[in-house]
Parts: C-alpha cells; structure tokens; sequence
C-alpha cells in the first residue's frame, strides 16, 4: 500500500501592496514618534527673530541648560559735522590738531550702556583734503578716533554725502577706518571681495551682522572703472542677496539705510514699502537716517509672523542746523535676549532714547544731550533762538511724544 505524502505547501509572496502598507506603517509610526519628541522646528513667536530647532537628544538633555543671555545695541542718527563743530574741536586741541571730545562728552555714559553701539557717519574724512561743511563735506580725521573712545562699534558710511569729496575722498576715508580696528564701518567697501565680507559682531553668544545701503548721492557717482563699492537701496536684488547672506552667518541682521525725504516726521510711501522688502528680505532690525528729525518707529509683520524693528529716522545725532526739530535726535534702544532651553533668539525690549544738540549764540560750545539731562535753563540759551521763537523742553517733549509711540518713550535706565 502507497503511502501518500502530503506535499508541502510552498508559501505565497506578499503581495506587493502589503509590503508598501507596511512601509507607510513604520513610516507613520516614526513620524509620530518625531513629533512627539519635538524634532520638527518650532514656529517662532510674533517676537522672535529665528525659531527653534527643536528639543535636542535624550542624552543632550541630560546637560544643564545654559541660562538666557542679553545683548543691548543702541543706534544713533547723523553725524553731521559742520563748520562751527571743526573749528570748536581745532580750538579746543592742544596739540594742533582736533579734539572733538568736548561735544559729546555729556552722551558718552548713554553710549556705554550699549553692548554695540552704531551711528551713521554723515561725512567723509579725506585725509589730504581741507575741513569743509555743507554742501560737500569733509571732517577732520580725529573724528574717527574720537567716535571708537566713545565706544561706538559700528559706522555707517552709506548716506547721501558719501561721495562729497570723490573717489579719493572716500578711499582715504575707508583707509582711515580700516586702520581702528575697534569700529567696524558698513555701506562703503574698498572692493567686491571687501563687500562680500558681511561685517559681524559677537556679543554674549548673539552674532550681530551690518549692512548699510543709500538710497540718494545728491547725483553724485563714483568713477565706472572704481574698485569702490557703495551699496544702493535701487539695487534690491544685490541688497536682498547681502540680507541672506547675513542672516545664514548670524542671529541678527542690523539695516542702516538712508532714506526718504529731509525735514518731515512722516516717511515716504517708499520708506514704507522698503521697509517691508528689508523685513521679508531678513532684517530683524531697521536704522533709518537721512531726514534730520525724527520719525516714527514700529514693529513690521514678516509673512510668517515674526517681527522685524524699524526706526525710519533717528534724526541728528549732531549738527548745528537751523530748525527746533533738527535739534532733537535719538538712539533706539534694543535689547536681543537668546534662549538656550527653546534656541530662539528674540527682541525683549525696544525704547527711543531722545537726543538734544544744544550751541550757544554764534554756534558756539556745540553739544548733544540725553534729554533727560537737559534743562530749560539749557534751553533758553540755545543758539536756535536767532532762527526760531520756540525752544524748551515742552515744545521738546511735544515733539517726540507726537512722533514717537508711547509703547518706546519708557525709562532706559
């Protein structure tokens, strides 16, 4: 009798279908698991500059977490060095050259809150060329030296007096800078490879970068075989490559621009519209100049709902003009906070810092003041009495107030 042996039954390939379903199983399942444990980035708050990266690794975790750290910058307006300012500093130098230190004296504390301190260095300094004021300006260069002991960082050398004295004069000028290392200049380059070196500040683990940019040279023009670079607002596309640049080598991306129309609190619809290009472009804050007088200052929404910090003008930082409000300037003042536990790097405080140029009768003893040292006493002596009926700290108070939102008017120190 044959015995019957069952065959063995040969199993079946998984259908290829099963095996994709499997596939976007684990998929799934991973995931979910990622998710759970933060490992997309986290969107950034409405005051925050970048977003988090997420939560690190289980044994990264274990470490301590560093505590928040601060930086304050503080940016000043223009720089506007006339005729009378030069001839105070040749005056009051004992060496036969010009010491500049005398009219700044009573802002240099407010200088030193800063961690970084910029301003906008209206004029150039050509070294074998004569001191002379408006309308083509050239300051004597001790001014640079005078700036970096004060404890500025940072000078914008892009505004529409740039050009005044030429090529020459804006080659000595950046040769000048070049040799104070303490101060980085931005705005003007001696050459592309110079320009492509996006300036850079590290402060308590924030890296700041700068980048300046005019949009007027009173139709002046460099030579069009120069090495020279200066950066126009009119070249967006230039400009928008040099903004992410900046912000792929920093946490904070620093705008000077020189802008809009002189002697008028309100920005130019242009102002406006660049303002937003600069934001969505990547600039975390904004410093505008060229206007002379203040004007205002706010908060601008990117597309994803950050927050970018623009001043459209701060006004002089110094100058011996003609008009009350070419008088009053300012600093805005703007603390950066970096949080380690979540990596986001934030803007936690934003004010406005009022300045005051006050010179006597003739344009003597020209100086800038916080306004919280100026006095009315103070007042009643300005020089601006010859050319206006109205100056005090009212009419002072009036005009920062009806310029400047109350939200940046609180005490900086």
């Amino acid at each position: 009798m044959k015995v019957m042996r069952k065959r063995k039954r040969r199993l079946k390939p998984v259908p290829v279908m099963i095996a994709v379903l499997l596939v976007l199983a684990i998929g799934a399942l991973v995931w979910f698991t990622c998710t759970s444990l933060s490992c997309t980035s986290v969107p950034a708050g409405p005051g925050e500059i970048s977003a988090s990266s997420g939560e690190s690794s289980e044994e990264e975790s274990s470490e301590p977490v560093p505590e928040p750290t601060s930086v304050r910058l503080i940016g000043f307006g223009d720089d506007l060095i006339h005729v009378s300012i030069f001839k105070q500093a040749k005056a009051r130098a004992t060496d036969g050259g010009y010491d500049f230190s005398y009219a700044y004296e009573p802002i240099k504390d407010v200088i030193q809150l800063a961690d970084i301190a910029s301003i906008n260095q209206e004029t150039v300094m050509a070294k074998d060329k004569a001191p002379s004021g408006y309308p083509l300006f050239n300051t004597p260069q001790e001014l640079a030296g005078c700036l970096a002991n004060l404890g500025f960082d940072v000078a914008n050398l892009a505004n529409n007096h740039v050009m005044d004295q030429g090529e020459s004069g804006l080659k000595s000028t950046l040769d000048l800078w070049d040799s104070i290392p303490s101060v980085l200049t931005t705005g003007a380059y001696q050459n592309e490879e110079d320009f492509e070196d996006i300036r850079t500040l590290e402060r308590n683990g924030i890296t700041f970068s700068f980048l300046g940019m005019t949009e007027l040279t009173n139709g002046l023009s460099l030579p069009s075989d120069t090495e020279l670079v200066v950066l126009r607002t009119q070249d967006e596309e230039r400009v928008k490559a040099q903004i992410e640049k900046a912000k792929s080598i920093s946490d904070v991306v620093v705008v000077n621009v020189h802008w809009g129309v002189e002697y008028t609190h309100k920005p130019t619809e242009y102002q406006y519209e660049y303002a937003q290009k600069l934001a969505d472009w990547g600039a975390d804050i904004i410093l505008g100049h060229h206007a002379h007088v203040i004007q205002p200052v706010e908060w601008i929404t990117r597309a994803d709902g950050t927050r970018a910090l623009c001043v459209y003008s701060l006004g002089n930082f110094i100058s011996t003009q003609e008009m009350g409000a070419t008088m009053i300037g300012g600093g805005l003042d703007v603390t950066v906070t970096k949080e380690y536990e979540n990596n986001t790097v934030s803007i936690t405080s934003a004010r406005f810092i009022p300045t005051v140029t006050h010179y006597e009768w003739g344009k003597a003893n020209v100086r800038v003041y916080p306004l919280d040292e100026y006095t009315d006493e103070l007042a009643a002596k300005h020089g601006i009495h010859q050319h206006i009926s109205k100056f005090d700290l009212a009419y002072i108070n009036q005009t920062v107030s009806s310029v400047i939102d109350e939200e940046f008017l609180t005490p900086y120190r």
